[in-house]
């Protein structure tokens, strides 16, 4: 069962894009020094993923990222799945700064009847980036959230690249680390919700840590110097506490996928 949301407002925004970037690449791309010399990577995309993290339906809606380096450290390589950041420290082979993520909220329709709804949450945090050869990123990433969720998390990912002048290759795996809190909100069931719930579900206490291990692998196919078109592609499995919720094991699935198409613009590279 697929839900379509928000879908309107994002194809018109990448149709607008689209139509930059044909125009961009009939000419050659003009001078930029960036903001103060800083560079900007933007991305805007229609991506195809869960409902909600443990849902087995999937919805379509904008996504995108962000990514701002200082002069001299403008990353070769941003992953779909980085975190708005903002590069502060290092150079190209080892660099670190900070990233602000944001969570959706959580409803309470369809398989979650009976369930309080999750607000949205922000979670800034810090990063670092480390190339110990050319064709190898691996990048960790500790946020703590605020609003939805009140929690420490951690992402761990490490990416092999091919790069050339027109296409930007990349695959590698992930893993998700997050304390009992965040396991508690996402995963657990209170006993008034299993009552409220209409599918038979019993109460649960998300106590473990919330983890998962995937792979993600993107393409980008560099149009002009500053325009792409990218897309990637990423599953992940949802394991331990996190897998045990009723949330999952029942109404949703551990497995978990994601796609998305987009264009991205590099200002002052």
């Amino acid at each position: 069962m697929f839900r379509i949301a928000h879908v309107g407002a994002a194809v018109a925004a990448g149709a607008f894009l689209m139509q930059a970037a044909q125009a961009n690449a009939q000419q050659a791309d003009p001078p930029s020094e960036g903001i103060f010399g800083w560079s900007v990577a933007a991305t805007l995309q229609l991506r195809v993923a869960p409902d909600y993290m443990g849902s087995k339906t999937y919805s379509v809606g904008p996504g995108g990222s962000l990514s701002l380096s200082r002069p001299g450290v403008a990353p070769v390589f941003i992953a779909p799945d980085d975190s708005p950041s903002l590069h502060l420290i290092g150079d190209p082979s080892l660099n670190t700064g900070v990233v602000l993520r944001w969570r959706s909220s959580r409803d309470d329709h369809d398989r979650l009847r009976g369930f309080d709804k999750i607000d949205w949450a922000v979670e800034p945090g810090a990063f670092v980036n480390w190339w110990p050869v050319d064709a190898l990123r691996i990048r960790a990433e500790v946020r703590h959230g605020f609003g939805g969720n009140r929690a420490w998390m951690a992402d761990l990912s490490a990416d092999a690249v091919y790069r050339d002048a027109t296409w930007v290759l990349s695959i590698g795996p992930r893993a998700h680390w997050a304390e009992s809190k965040f396991t508690q909100t996402y995963f657990g069931v209170t006993p008034l919700e299993a009552a409220r719930s209409p599918f038979g579900i019993g109460a649960y206490a998300g106590d473990g840590t919330f983890s998962s291990a995937g792979l993600l692998a993107s393409a980008e196919y560099r149009w002009t110097p500053r325009w792409s078109i990218v897309a990637d592609s990423e599953y992940h499995r949802l394991m331990g506490s996190a897998a045990g919720s009723p949330i999952v094991a029942i109404l949703g699935s551990r497995d978990q996928f994601s796609t998305a198409l987009g264009v991205k613009y590099i200002f002052g590279r």
